[in-house]
């Protein structure tokens, strides 16, 4: 029987250098060169860019290859020409890079052909930017689903012809949004786009948010499970009903991406979990660790799949890191990636998630800052209540009212504060709670 570890690697996309050896081509297309920071030097043709990314086609002993290297592994480029030749890409027509325009270069969306279908990403969760943040319910909702679709359908159509590409980077967070989420991508984006998730890290609630999704695409690093769930008081797993109402739900979000129960239920409990890939390329999954040839999951642990365990058992769709390798991978030669070119992203950034990722920033501001609003409308009706003259309250009460402001803009750009913030249970408290306040300053300026 063969089996696999579960542990998530770190694997530099296209990563073919086994010697240590300086490579060069003698061919008569070689026209730039890549001098590395290791002493290595590439001879070959570059045939894309993307923010410092270097695509370059050289050969090895006569075999030709393409390999990206990152900005921080080159020292120096060097090109002998302006513009690399299309005819040095290589494949069919179909698959060349479009010729640079004044020596600028090519990047994902540019000089697309007529006809091209359109396509947009939007990121789910943010861990690289303490501005910003992952968690589920918070960061990553319903509401910013719904909120950016139209302006989604205003940049790739609503036809089905237009690729929306969900990049998830979450940890987790809060069980009662999952159903949310998915309803959201199942019931409401799948009819007006191809929707696809791209997974870099989909843990917890963000892998179980991302399981109604029929088409996961991994990068080289990611990783996808764990979604045991926690009581947020005790900190101890779930059990009993509450666990059995949410195996049941992971069981309808499953059936709507196509995929075994079994295998989200190993991601939940320690359930064994075995699967053979059959010759029409199916797969059939059984719960024991011994009936499949494939040992997934022992019974003593909780399943994670990384992007070679993913792949290996058919949950995955295929790898890729790149917005290129994406748009490979999804069966397309080109895409026409809406949006605007920004320093440090490798995708183009559309108007959806410039959106997106302004409402993240202002609730990690509101998150950071909720019992400060709090403690500035306490303080400021406790210091109003000790004045005698209604002169005397009116500088206290506005800057209660202030405060109550911010916790009004808190709710607006996310309703789930409601929840996670203010402890009410609906909006019909979450209005009677205003209401309550606003009568409050009322009455002191009497």
């Amino acid at each position: 029987m063969k089996t696999f570890f579960r542990t998530a690697k770190s694997m530099l996309l296209g990563l073919c250098l086994a010697a240590c050896t300086a490579l060069s081509v003698s061919d008569a297309l070689a026209a730039d060169k890549l001098i590395l920071k290791d002493g290595k030097v590439i001879e070959g043709t570059i045939i894309n860019e993307v923010e410092g990314y270097i695509w370059i086609k050289y050969s090895v002993a006569g075999i030709e290859q393409t390999t990206m290297f990152e900005p921080n592994q080159i020292t120096k480029i060097d090109r002998d020409s302006p513009v690399s030749p299309a005819a040095a890409v290589g494949g069919d027509a179909g698959d060349k890079a479009p010729a640079a325009l004044n020596g600028d270069p090519i990047k994902p969306g540019a000089n697309v052909r007529p006809g091209t279908p359109k396509a947009a990403v939007i990121t789910l969760g943010e861990t690289r930017d303490d501005k910003q943040g992952d968690m589920v319910g918070i960061f990553m909702t319903a509401y910013a689903l719904d909120t950016m679709m139209p302006m989604l359908e205003e940049e790739v159509g609503s036809d089905g012809t237009g690729v929306v590409v969900l990049r998830f980077n979450s940890g987790g967070g809060a069980l009662l949004e999952i159903i949310k989420i998915s309803d959201a991508i199942h019931q409401r984006y799948k009819k007006k786009f191809r929707t696809v998730g791209w997974i870099d890290s989909a843990i917890s609630a963000a892998a179980m948010s991302a399981h109604t999704l029929e088409e996961l695409y991994f990068t080289n690093k990611a990783n996808y499970g764990a979604c045991t769930g926690f009581n947020g008081g005790t900190f101890k797993a779930i059990s009993g009903p509450l666990l059995e109402r949410v195996l049941y739900m992971m069981e309808r979000i499953s059936a709507q991406g196509g995929y075994d129960p079994l295998i989200m239920r190993a991601m939940q409990i320690q359930q064994p979990l075995s699967c053979t890939r059959l010759p029409d390329g199916t797969v059939k999954w059984f719960g024991d660790a011994t009936s499949g040839e494939i040992l997934v999951n022992r019974e003593t642990e909780i399943l994670t799949f990384n992007a070679e365990t993913a792949l290996q058992v058919g949950f995955s769709k295929g790898t890729a890191s790149t917005i290129n390798e994406l748009t490979k991978a999804m069966g397309y030669n080109e895409l026409d990636w809406k949006g605007d070119d920004q320093e440090g992203v490798l995708w183009k950034v559309c108007k959806a998630e410039k959106w997106n990722v302004a409402y993240r920033k202002k609730a990690k501001v509101d998150q950071d800052r909720t019992q400060e609003y709090f403690a500035a409308f306490n303080m400021n009706i406790a210091a109003a209540a000790s004045e005698q003259t209604r002169e005397g309250r009116a500088k206290f009460v506005n800057g209660a009212r202030r405060a109550l402001e911010n916790v009004k803009a808190m709710v607006r750009n996310n309703p789930n504060f409601i929840l996670f913030a203010l402890n009410l249970e609906d909006e019909e408290a979450y209005k009677e709670f205003v209401r309550v306040q606003e009568k409050r300053l009322r009455d002191l300026m009497k």
